[in-house]
């Protein structure tokens, strides 16, 4: 809105200096010097000279508020009038005609020649209702009749001005119109606006002139819209940047204050007129303060005392005119001239540093005064050849490249600071262009890269399957002898126990022979007996005697018949223990089996060491289930437990010398049921394993046994036998001196 009224006031500067160059004659006749004398004594002012093309708003008006109809004759002297009150001023600042809403408009006119071959026009753009008197004649009567023929609706007319001497003429306003509630104390919508021009040339040349404000608010709300539309898009883009985001809103901002320029003029009334103009006022004060705030955004300079005070002094500024009315005019445009200064201040803030894009505001406050500086010497060079007959030049010719440097000059500020930002965007594209092809050049190079890597891998493969080829065949028979060593040494292991099971054996089936044979004898004894008693007459037999050796004879069968069973019972588990394993589970009471490998184990280490002595303490679980495992394997695993048990607390009884007397060797044997597991615990109080051989006690040939006195494959053997043949676990707890305790879980 402001910089519309920059623009139109400095195209009015313009025409004038134009104007007053057009030349007058050298000589003025007595009548014309007479009129104007007169003029000077009956009216007390001069009168304004009539040319072809002029603008009357700012004329030798005079003014008075209220009606009669004598005013309107030039017989009546306004010398007593006010000079104050002009038809182009705004309506609000003419108290006299706001308070009254009606009042006539008085001015004094005539033309220094006669108008011969030419006709001149009135135009009038109002806002309200008016009659128009030329020397006492009513010359035309405006009342609107759309919308609102209350007489506050605008209206536009050419009203043909009879005028071709030179003598004074005098030019009566009769003005009126409806006063709206207003909501913008500076209300500057304008009473009437007057201009005379060339009949053949009003049409156009009004035309224009309309064509071209509203050209010049539309081109700016086009270009301020499109900057607002493309920084919205930015922002959505990456959000990170919040310059963007402000010069969004500073430029909608700056596109809504032009909307609302052109819309003040097409306003119904005054109601809405102030309602738009409040809006274009925020608007343009707004755009400002966030324009401002985006060059310091974009230098990224943080924003101190001078910039909020200058948010503070608009903000002041728009409450008073809204609520008071116009400023005084010495502060008229004092907040825009700090904000142009802060922005000289930044932009030269930014050109001191080193950046190419933080020198973008100096160079844009350049172009804008250079463009300004282009209109002011356009225009003069222009008045002048103008006034040169001979070049055939009129001073129209270089109106457009007046405008041309005036609208650079408007929008290079603002647009130049967009565009740096688009020139920011397009080179991280192009930054993004060259690296994707150097993505592509390296992808490209890595494929190649791979696609040779494959030959060569093929190749590497070949070589490698021959080679594996060779290996495995290598391997197959190393296996084969592997396979073979290990059924040597297993066959050693259970040679090894079988040594020892045959010693316990012996001496164990030694007890039950000792029964057999010692009943057996007394059984024969008892026979002999009774045959010499049945031997006697039948008179002197005692029948009581014979029974009793009967009895002692069945008992003596029955006792002799247990120990054989005994001594079957340690055969048969002795060969079961010898031969191979079968593979075949069978449901297995462990308790007893325990029972039974613990007493072999036993009696085999009684064997060779006479001296040896160990507690057994067992705790049997009465309700444990039956399990299905492998006997023979099993054995075996209870075996090479309780033969490295007795081991155990041997050692501890050889080596614990100190412990004479208290020591007391024991191995408690414990089966119970946890959950749906089955467990055997062996526990010693034996030496314990050291910490640092803990991890390898389940290796293969690993043992802590003197050279000669273990191969190393019992507690292997027997890991493999509980987890991989009966899937169960078998772990030890040792604490070392104190104990050791081997645990066997066994799935039920």
């Amino acid at each position: 809105m402001v910089r519309a009224s920059l623009l139109i006031c400095f195209l009015l500067v313009v025409d004038l200096v134009y104007g007053q160059t057009v030349k007058v004659p050298s000589k003025v006749d007595s009548v014309a010097l007479m009129n104007r004398q007169t003029s000077d004594s009956l009216y007390g002012r001069k009168p304004f000279q009539l040319r072809g093309d002029v603008n009357l708003n700012k004329s030798n008006w005079r003014f008075k508020a209220g009606d009669s109809a004598q005013w309107a004759s030039p017989a009546y002297m306004d010398r007593h009038w006010t000079a104050a009150g002009l038809p182009g001023d705004a309506i609000r600042r003419n108290k006299a005609l706001w308070e009254r809403e009606k009042g006539w408009f008085r001015l004094l006119v005539k033309s220094n020649k006669p108008i011969k071959y030419e006709s001149l026009a009135l135009v009038v753009s109002q806002f309200g209702r008016s009659d128009i008197y030329l020397d006492g004649r009513l010359l035309t009567r405006l009342i609107p009749s759309r919308i609102d023929s209350g007489g506050s609706q605008r209206i536009l007319k050419f009203i043909p001005l009879p005028i071709a001497d030179t003598n004074l003429h005098m030019l009566a306003v009769r003005y009126a119109f409806r006063k709206d509630p207003v909501f913008f104390a500076e209300l500057g919508e304008p009473a009437i606006k007057f201009s005379i021009m060339r009949t053949d040339e009003v049409a156009t040349d009004h035309l224009l002139s309309e064509e071209f404000g509203t050209s010049v608010d539309f081109l700016s709300v086009g270009i301020f819209g499109t900057l607002s539309l493309l920084h919205f898009l930015f922002f959505r883009a990456n959000r990170t940047q919040r310059i963007n985001r402000t010069l969004f809103w500073a430029m909608l901002a700056f596109a809504v204050s032009f909307l609302c320029d052109y819309l003040s003029d097409i306003t119904p009334n005054l109601t809405l007129d102030s309602l738009v103009e409040l809006t274009g006022k925020i608007s343009f004060r707004v755009s400002n303060a966030l324009f401002l705030w985006g060059v310091y955004q974009y230098l990224n300079k943080r924003a101190g005392w001078f910039f909020y005070s200058l948010v503070g002094l608009l903000t002041l500024d728009l409450v008073y005119r809204a609520i008071i009315g116009p400023v005084p005019e010495y502060t008229d445009g004092i907040p825009f001239i700090l904000v142009f200064i802060d922005y000289v201040r930044l932009s030269w803030i930014g050109r001191k540093r080193k950046e190419a894009d933080a020198r973008l505001p100096w160079k844009s406050l350049k172009l804008a005064i250079f463009c300004i500086l282009g209109v002011l010497g356009v225009a003069i060079v222009g008045a002048i050849a103008s006034q040169i007959d001979s070049l055939g030049i009129t001073f129209d010719l270089v109106l457009a490249p007046i405008f041309l440097l005036f609208f650079v000059s408007l929008f290079s500020i603002p647009v130049g600071l967009s565009l740096s930002l688009v020139q920011e965007y397009t080179r991280t594209f192009r930054s993004l262009e060259h690296k994707l092809q150097e993505v592509e050049h390296l992808s490209a190079q890595t494929v190649a890269q791979e696609q040779e890597k494959q030959q060569i891998l093929g190749r590497q493969n070949e070589t490698l399957e021959q080679l594996v080829s060779e290996r495995t065949t290598a391997l197959d028979q190393s296996l084969t002898e592997l396979r073979t060593t290990q059924d040597q040494l297993i066959q050693r292991e259970k040679l090894a126990s079988l040594g020892e099971l045959t010693a316990g054996v012996a001496h164990e089936i030694q007890n039950p022979l000792n029964f057999v044979n010692n009943f057996s004898d007394v059984s024969v004894e008892l026979l002999a007996e009774l045959d010499e008693e049945h031997e006697r007459p039948l008179g002197e037999r005692d029948a009581e005697l014979e029974k009793e050796i009967l009895n002692d004879i069945k008992q003596n069968i029955t006792k002799i018949s247990h120990h054989g069973q005994r001594a079957a019972s340690i055969v048969r588990g002795m060969l079961q223990h010898s031969r191979a394993s079968t593979g075949q589970r069978e449901s297995t009471d462990l308790n007893t089996l325990t029972d039974e490998y613990m007493r072999l184990a036993y009696h085999g280490i009684r064997a060779k060491e006479k001296t040896f002595e160990v507690s057994l303490v067992t705790h049997f679980a009465l309700n444990l289930p039956a399990v299905a495992v492998i006997p023979q394997d099993m054995g075996r695993v209870l075996m090479n437990l309780f033969i490295n048990a007795f081991h155990a607390v041997q050692e501890r009884t050889q080596c614990a010398v100190s412990e004479l007397g208290t020591y007391q060797p024991t191995v408690t044997v414990t089966t119970e049921r946890v959950g749906n597991k089955v467990q055997i615990r062996i526990r010693d109080n034996g030496m314990g394993i050291p910490d640092e051989v803990r991890g390898k006690v389940f290796q293969p040939f690993f043992t802590t046994k003197p050279t000669g006195k273990g191969t190393g494959l019992g507690l292997s053997l027997s890991y493999d036998i509980i987890t991989k043949g009966h899937g169960g676990h078998l772990h030890f707890v040792s604490e070392s001196g104190e104990f050791t305790e081997f645990i066997v879980e066994l799935p039920c």
